[in-house]
């Protein structure tokens, strides 16, 4: 999911919330239902293309998301931090990408307690996670998804 957020001359935002549906990322299950609980639809829904992808892009107020902004992007935060972190470990995953997503996705939602902004040593912004509960807790979780496949076939 992509994120663009655009001042507007009254001093408010529209902010973009823009889903690939060809490839979905593995925020989106967290997100769409996190936006399915907010009280007025999206402003605008459109199609887009960025980079050669197509995008569905959902418009809101800033008066309708903004609470749920810090979430949303904390959320995205723990899911691109998984996958930086745990890249080689997700590489002998074998699932498909729905199944994958919703792995990702469980695991971003059990680490979003203890996930803190912070600032790194270059003063930038990022988020904190303690890396080997993230890795052992996704060993787990990769266990239980060979065990469910398994049981499947």
């Amino acid at each position: 999911m992509l994120i663009e957020i655009y001042p507007k001359p009254d001093g408010m935002q529209h902010i973009n919330l823009m889903f690939c549906e060809e490839e979905p990322d593995p925020e989106d299950v967290w997100v769409r239902s996190q936006i399915e609980q907010f009280p007025v639809p999206p402003k605008r829904t459109f199609e887009e293309q960025r980079a050669g992808r197509q995008y569905t892009t959902l418009q809101f107020g800033q008066c309708v998301i903004g609470h749920s902004m810090f979430s949303i992007e904390k959320h995205k935060g723990v899911v691109d931090k998984i996958q930086t972190v745990c890249r080689q470990d997700l590489k002998q995953l074998e699932l498909d990408c729905p199944r994958r997503n919703v792995l990702l996705s469980r695991l971003a939602m059990e680490l979003d307690r203890q996930a803190r902004y912070t600032v790194d040593e270059n003063g930038n912004l990022t988020l904190a996670i303690d890396e080997n509960v993230m890795r052992n807790r996704l060993l787990e979780l990769m266990a239980e998804q060979a065990e469910a496949v398994e049981s499947e076939e």
